[in-house]
């Protein structure tokens, strides 16, 4: 460091010079946030009962205080040197200082106490932790406002899927997954984006993950179409026949039902319709050519518990019969099961044609009996009941002698019913 009027070389710590005994200009250290603090609090004197700072009188000179000047002054004298003119006009003006400092008030000479330095001090630590809470309150308030524009972010359908679209165009396929199914939770009647997701299950061949997207699509809209198409296409690749019937079934609307044409086995026909009947029948059973038929007496299952039809079915027993028979392609698509019930009472026959219907006979007299068809008739002499092991009608019978009851009875060798009794008297006395 140089002296700063005659540019001498001075020695680290000197206050004034060696050569022209110009006083050193000490910058005393100097910190703008005290000053600040200070300004803040009412304080621009930062100095205490000890020590004065030196302020600065000109851009070549500063104003020392008084011992610091004292010190200056004997030291000159000690090397043998005058006071420059700048010494002078320093003394002066400290002279001058002095007497100011003389006149005045009494309230500004009286030094800081303890009690002032640690209010000041105080007043400092106030003011800063003040600066740290609202530091710290500016911080929360911009977390704040970050998570309520991340939270709308977060229950915005459009920001989702924009979002989602941009990760699958940048080929980020989970995350765009993600967005869209975000996107689900918050518009959850949507389907455009239920395609859209589906469709992506299906290129990274998630069918079961595809298969439910379509299936809620078919739940908000049963007339789509296209969602029916696409579970058609899924169900024949695994050759799940039976779900497209399931499928087919839960179909009401008529164009969505076209959809299946190639997928329907017809139902099968009976040859004769639900009733009662008084007689024995045939039953025939006709459906596709290309179709295996099975049917059953007693289950709604006659696939599976059922046997194979080959040829038409005897009902020959009285009682009721339910009926059901369905019709299988080879692809192992089924038919709707068809039914029919059929109720069989046969007719009891008519009773017996009798000739002669009883009477008194002087001679000898043949009865006719007129037989039904499909019966045989059966007789007895002794007014007991005929059944199937008393004598058969085969040919005329001659009356007997004497008075006698004919009992007369026909059995339809079919259904086994019986005719009414006939029953007449015959005297036969020879003369």
């Amino acid at each position: 460091m140089r002296c700063a009027n005659c540019g001498n070389e001075l020695k680290a710590g000197s206050l004034y010079c060696d050569v022209c005994g110009h006083p050193v200009q000490i910058v005393p250290d100097y910190n703008e946030f005290d000053d600040y603090l200070d300004n803040l609090v009412g304080n621009d004197d930062r100095r205490t009962d000890g020590q004065k700072t030196a302020k600065l009188v000109s851009d070549r000179t500063i104003r020392f205080d008084e011992p610091v000047r004292e010190q200056l002054h004997s030291a000159g004298q000690r090397n043998g040197q005058k006071p420059d003119r700048m010494s002078q006009y320093e003394n002066k003006q400290a002279q001058t200082g002095k007497q100011q400092s003389q006149t005045k008030q009494p309230c500004d000479e009286k030094p800081q106490s303890d009690g002032q330095r640690a209010k000041r001090a105080q007043q400092k630590k106030i003011i800063i932790i003040s600066a740290v809470v609202c530091a710290v309150a500016i911080v929360i308030l911009i977390a704040a406002i970050t998570r309520n524009v991340s939270r709308s972010h977060d229950n915005s359908f459009d920001y989702q899927v924009k979002q989602a679209k941009a990760a699958y165009s940048a080929g980020n396929i989970n995350s765009a997954v993600s967005y869209y199914e975000k996107a689900l939770s918050i518009e959850s009647d949507n389907t455009d984006v239920r395609f859209v997701l589906a469709d992506i299950y299906m290129s990274k061949k998630d069918y079961d993950a595809a298969l439910v997207l379509y299936q809620e699509i078919i739940n908000i809209d049963p007339k789509s179409k296209e969602a029916y198409k696409k579970l058609i296409s899924i169900y024949e690749s695994k050759n799940d026949y039976d779900a497209i019937v399931a499928l087919r079934e839960s179909a009401k609307d008529a164009s969505v039902l076209k959809l299946f044409a190639d997928y329907t086995v017809s139902k099968p026909q009976f040859s004769k319709s639900s009733g009662k009947y008084g007689e024995t029948i045939e039953l025939s059973i006709d459906a596709d050519s290309d179709t295996k038929i099975y049917y059953s007496y007693d289950s709604d299952d006659p696939l599976t518990r059922g046997e194979r039809y080959y040829s038409p079915i005897t009902l020959d027993r009285e009682g009721t019969y339910e009926i059901t028979a369905v019709a299988v392609d080879d692809r192992g698509i089924k038919s709707e099961v068809a039914s029919a019930k059929y109720e069989i009472e046969f007719e009891a026959p008519d009773a017996p044609e009798i000739d002669p219907d009883g009477g008194t006979f002087g001679a000898q007299t043949d009865i006719t009996i007129t037989v039904p068809e499909n019966c045989k008739v059966y007789y007895t002499w002794d007014s007991s009941d005929p059944s199937a092991a008393s004598t058969e009608y085969t040919a005329p019978i001659p009356v007997p002698e004497g008075n006698n009851v004919l009992s007369v009875i026909a059995i339809d060798q079919n259904t086994g019913k019986c005719s009414d009794i006939y029953r007449s008297r015959f005297e036969f006395y020879m003369n």
